[in-house]
């Protein structure tokens, strides 16, 4: 399998798994609200709602990486020649794969130290949530290269959106 065909497999299973979960978040929260009006309160689904948020943003941050969505500030790259615009992009790159690099660090501790800690009204234990930091900030550092490389093999375009 050619690397093009594996990175689009990859995006397509991000995306599938970011709209699921966020159907899911939001179907939980109406559910809990038209529970609450009508019926009994179901007292898990708040609790579960907020573990997808959490998923949902992490998924959504390896989105944003890959799309080049986060806000960005041009007023330098605007006006720079491509040279500078080169090493601005490498050295972005470059910031956002050392906090990654962190997030997984920090987020493999976060894992470990909550396998045995069960969650308040469900029926795992809290590793579970914090999972999606190490493998979303690898994911980003995986983006990160390969948007690395494209910007050195001057295959790089940059994608801006105007609000």
């Amino acid at each position: 399998m050619s690397s093009g065909v594996f990175s689009r497999a990859a995006l397509k299973l991000l995306h599938g798994t970011g709209i699921v979960l966020f159907i899911g978040m939001v179907s939980l929260v109406l559910a809990q609200v038209v529970a609450r009006k009508f019926f009994e309160p179901l007292v898990w689904s708040e609790e579960l709602a907020r573990y997808v948020f959490i998923w949902v943003a992490f998924i959504g941050w390896v989105i944003a990486t890959h799309n080049q969505s986060h806000i960005r500030i041009s007023l330098i790259t605007d006006r720079a020649g491509p040279r500078l615009k080169l090493a601005l992009g490498l050295f972005a790159n470059l910031a956002v794969t050392v906090f990654a690099l962190i997030f997984v660090i920090k987020g493999i501790k976060l894992v470990e130290n909550n396998l045995d800690i069960e969650t308040i009204t469900l029926f795992f234990d809290f590793w579970l949530v914090y999972a999606i930091i190490p493998v979303s900030a690898t994911a980003a550092i995986v983006v990160l290269i390969a948007d690395t490389i494209a910007l050195l093999r001057g295959h790089h375009a940059e994608k801006e959106i105007v609000l």
